[in-house]
């Protein structure tokens, strides 16, 4: 089990990684979806954790808090994260282009957002039982 839960935790590091190069090639919608899979992805390895199971096939953080051992304010973190995960990936969920409706500072605070949730999960992974 630590094995799967060490995948999830390091694809979880490398989306981040990549999120902060887009960054700075100026790809802020490609940002902001790896700062949600970043998220996405630390949350389910949390979740095989503490579960001993599969995550659910879910892309939603808000369940995947309420789902394992999260503080209650992390759901104020990925509240905004979380919409980016359809908004940004289709052009039909709104009435702009997905990359036009996004900036420098909305990817910057998405970072910020992710590498909160990643610490707040990764103390919870790797706490003394």
């Amino acid at each position: 089990m630590d094995e799967v839960i060490d995948r999830w935790v390091r694809q979880a590091d490398r989306d981040l990684e990549n999120a902060k190069k887009n960054l700075d090639i100026e790809a802020y919608d490609v940002s902001l979806i790896l700062c949600e899979q970043a998220a996405e992805k630390i949350l389910k390895a949390l979740y095989i954790k503490e579960r001993h199971e599969e995550p659910p096939r879910t892309h939603s953080l808000r369940k995947l808090i309420e789902l394992t051992d999260m503080p209650d304010d992390a759901l104020k973190l990925v509240a905004e994260l979380d919409s980016y995960y359809l908004v940004l990936r289709y052009p039909d969920v709104s009435d702009i282009v997905p990359y036009e409706n996004v900036d420098k500072e909305d990817a910057e605070d998405g970072i910020d957002t992710a590498e909160q949730i990643i610490e707040l999960a990764r103390d919870r992974l790797y706490k003394e039982e």
